[in-house]
């Protein structure tokens, strides 16, 4: 027994048992328990020597460390975080907002950003940029202009009532109504609009024009509210600052100043919500007067993200690494616009393509926007579903432009917004024009004359921003109806090929001869190079990194930045999967 006892404690050196009394020894041979307890551990050193508790101690320490390793591993596997409602963000806008209501807030950022969360559309954009269904079901297209809607049954206002197809069809009267005094007027020039039944309506267009559908991207007013005030007073109503809608996010209340400005907006999530309700039960928005306020609001953690962002205040921005900058596509694109008519020198289109052969537009987006913008070399951008890859373009070649230019083109000016950036790109465009020797005078005009210049058409060259939507159809930009004071044709650009093209490519909803025909009107335009591409800013959205689940890389407008905004969250519960 007292050698099985010696065995069982690993004593293999019989002489250590010499220095044990013979009591000891029968104790342990008489114990009724083979497994030592916790008292008998205690004096496991009395039977080792140093080399062997040594051992014992390094072979714990690997135990410990492993199960710990296992331990973290196994948690990282298995224990899920999962989104939950509650919390609030808070984001600060520059701005005030005057009409949070769909007839009006088309004018100014802000109320268009509020009023996207309050009120639903029957289309809007999604994260990336495609226009897909909000209050519709279904829809179809026939005769390439009669529009059969089907909007959803579940749907409540925020008071409780059932939205039915009476209030789109009260919501497009009303913009189309001029005593509402709508900006969305035009769009319905020759609409009509006739109801099925309760839940589908027919929109009719007087002619065919396929991006119609982006047009119905407006929030959709309550009938049974609205249908009690007057057209002439609806601009005046109180209920462009406490509208009702069928959206998200609910209006709470507001915080007004001695003043009577908007210091504070609250919203709170709208537990009816037709879609899954947002994660976030309250959002706050905080007005400021200028950037230089917002910016020290973010700095001093008193708002969780920053509407937006200009690219000179960056560096005003601290703790960045506690912050998340959304650099999100804007389908806006910056360029040189010729004006051969002012500069009869520009007529030669070996001067346009030396000027353009000059330019390293790389190097301007690296240098002075820090690789935040987007190249561009078309006048449909690149993430756009009919952009051509295969199309002229004009790589830097600074030595082929010099022998281009040579005895051609002997000076220009070039006008430039002061605007942001602007002038910093102008002053780089004037050095590449002058290395390959034409003298460039710079014309800095303040963004109030702006207008007036491109009225006029007071340019030579014209470095400006366009903005040309989500669709392809850039008709209002190089179709030659559009050349003169009130158009937008810049560059005066006259291709009846290409006036043909953009028609048929308007006139119909088949979406490859779309494609096939914005495809050729590129090949021909960038060949023709009425004018240089230039690239395409973004729009920085920040927010605080304890902001989660925003997704999305692209928007058409400011407002899209909330598209994703019922999978944000703030608060997570934790949980075992298996």
């Amino acid at each position: 027994m007292a050698s099985k006892a010696l065995s069982f404690f690993g004593l293999r050196k019989r002489k250590r048992f010499s220095n044990l009394g013979m009591d000891q020894m029968l104790v342990y041979a008489l114990s009724p328990r083979k497994i030592p307890t916790s008292k008998q551990f205690k004096h496991l050193s009395k039977f080792l020597n140093s080399k062997e508790n040594l051992i014992i101690k390094i072979c714990l320490v690997i135990v410990f460390v492993n199960a710990v390793y296992l331990g973290v591993d196994f948690f990282k596997k298995h224990l899920k975080y999962s989104p939950v409602y509650g919390g609030e963000y808070i984001e600060g806008v520059v701005a005030y907002p005057k009409t949070i209501n769909p007839l009006y807030a088309v004018n100014r950022d802000v109320d268009s950003d509020l009023s996207r969360l309050v009120y639903s559309g029957l289309f809007k954009y999604d994260q990336n940029g495609t226009l897909v269904n909000d209050l519709v079901e279904s829809h179809e297209v026939s005769n390439d202009k009669e529009y059969t809607i089907k909007i959803r049954s579940n749907v409540k206002w925020h008071d409780g009532n059932k939205v039915s197809v009476d209030d789109v069809i009260f919501t497009i009267d009303a913009i189309k109504n001029s005593e509402y005094r709508s900006p969305l007027k035009t769009s319905f020039s020759g609409v009509e609009v006739e109801k099925i039944n309760d839940q589908t309506l027919k929109i009719i267009l007087s002619s065919p024009y396929s991006p119609f559908l982006e047009v119905l991207t407006f929030g959709i007013l309550p009938k049974h509210i609205w249908g009690n005030i007057s057209p002439s007073a609806a601009i005046l109503s109180e209920l462009n600052l406490k509208p009702i809608g069928s959206g998200p996010y609910v209006f709470k209340s507001l915080v007004k100043s001695k003043e009577g400005d908007l210091k504070e907006y609250n919203l709170v999530a709208n537990d009816n919500y037709y879609l899954p309700r947002p994660y976030i039960k309250n959002i706050q928005f905080k007005f400021f007067i200028n950037y230089t306020e917002a910016i020290k609001a973010l700095n001093d953690n008193q708002i969780d993200g920053l509407g937006y962002l200009p690219f000179d205040s960056r560096k005003d921005v601290l703790a960045q690494d506690s912050l998340t900058f959304n650099e999100l596509t804007r389908p806006q694109i910056i360029s040189l616009f010729f004006n051969q008519e002012k500069d009869k020198a520009l007529n030669n289109k070996p001067v346009r393509v030396a000027l353009a052969q000059s330019i390293n537009k790389d190097e301007i987006i690296e240098e002075v926007f820090e690789n935040a913008y987007q190249k561009a070399d078309s006048p449909i951008l690149a993430n756009n579903f009919a952009y051509n890859d295969q199309l002229t373009k004009y790589a830097y070649s600074p030595l082929e432009a010099t022998e281009n230019i040579k005895n051609r083109l002997a000076s220009t000016t070039l006008t430039v917004v002061d605007s942001g950036r602007n002038v910093l790109v102008a002053e780089k465009i004037k050095s590449y024009w002058e290395k390959i020797g034409v003298v460039v005078s710079l014309n800095i005009v303040p963004g109030e004359r702006a207008m007036d210049i491109i009225k006029n058409r007071n340019f030579e060259i014209l470095l400006y921003g366009e903005s040309v939507g989500g669709d392809p159809d850039v008709y209002a930009f190089w179709h030659s109806s559009q050349i003169g004071a009130k158009g937008l044709n810049l560059a005066a650009y006259n291709n009846p090929e290409v006036d043909k093209l953009l028609i048929e490519a308007r006139e119909t909803n088949d979406i490859n001869q779309r494609i096939e025909k914005y495809k050729k009107f590129q090949e021909i335009l960038t060949n023709d190079i009425p004018a240089i591409f230039l690239y395409s800013p973004t729009y920085t959205y920040i927010q605080s990194k304890k902001v989660k689940g925003f997704s999305g890389s692209v928007i058409i407008e400011p407002a899209d930045r909330f598209s994703s905004i019922a999978s944000w969250y703030l608060k997570t519960s934790k949980k075992i999967a298996w």
